[in-house]
């Protein structure tokens, strides 16, 4: 049952879940192309190292899943909930995520190459190493991740909301940040230009470390 308690993100969609989901445990499955999974809750089961084109995840609730090292192709994941499930090391290309919640889910190494992310929020994650490589993000929360050495390298960032995240050693050049709120963050070693930065939010703390890294001398009137 949809949690009437849970946090409601302003200006994100939250997954349209039926009030009742049926419930069972993911026995093992081929992800065979233009598998569908719609309307339940899954708990348990491994889908791992498949490769799938056009597998469609619609209305679900999944609960320590794997779909670790898969590779697939133009997926859809619609209206999901993913709750401590392991993604990590998976291959998705053209992949489409829309109103979305992954919760505490091991992103450690996941590829998202030129995929659209919209209306989700991601809490809790491991997402170290992981690429968005030219993918789009509208309307994303990402809170209390660890995305240590990602890559955004070519994303569209604008409006995205990175709250309480380890964003040190993170590439983001090529991004666009208007919008993007980093603030409360730590951005140690960030890969970034000055044009990515203009129209990014930024705390005063992070701005004289945001200047050493774009060559910006910060000192004191002496």
């Amino acid at each position: 049952m949809q949690s009437k308690r849970r946090r409601v993100y302003p200006g994100i969609q939250s997954p349209q879940l039926p009030a009742r989901l049926p419930s069972e445990t993911l026995s093992v499955e081929r992800l065979a192309d233009q598998a569908t999974f719609a309307q339940r809750t899954l708990t348990g089961g491994d889908l791992s190292d498949q490769s799938a084109a056009d597998a469609l995840f619609e209305q679900v609730h999944l609960k320590r899943v794997s779909l670790a090292r898969t590779h697939l192709t133009t997926l859809q994941m619609l209206d999901a909930r993913c709750e401590v499930c392991d993604l990590a090391g998976a291959e998705w290309e053209k992949a489409h995520l829309s109103r979305i919640e992954w919760l505490g889910c091991r992103l450690t190494g996941l590829k998202l190459m030129e995929s659209e992310i919209a209306d989700a929020v991601i809490v809790d994650c491991n997402a170290e190493f992981m690429l968005c490589w030219s993918s789009v993000f509208k309307a994303v929360r990402f809170e209390r991740c660890n995305l240590h050495a990602t890559s955004f390298h070519g994303a569209d960032l604008s409006g995205v909301v990175f709250k309480d995240c380890d964003l040190s050693q993170a590439d983001l050049q090529g991004a666009k940040l208007v919008g993007a709120d980093l603030r409360g963050s730590t951005v140690d070693g960030l890969k970034v230009g000055v044009k990515e930065m203009q129209g990014a939010i930024i705390d005063p703390t992070q701005a004289a470390l945001v200047a050493s890294l774009l060559g910006i001398t910060v000192r004191w009137e002496e």
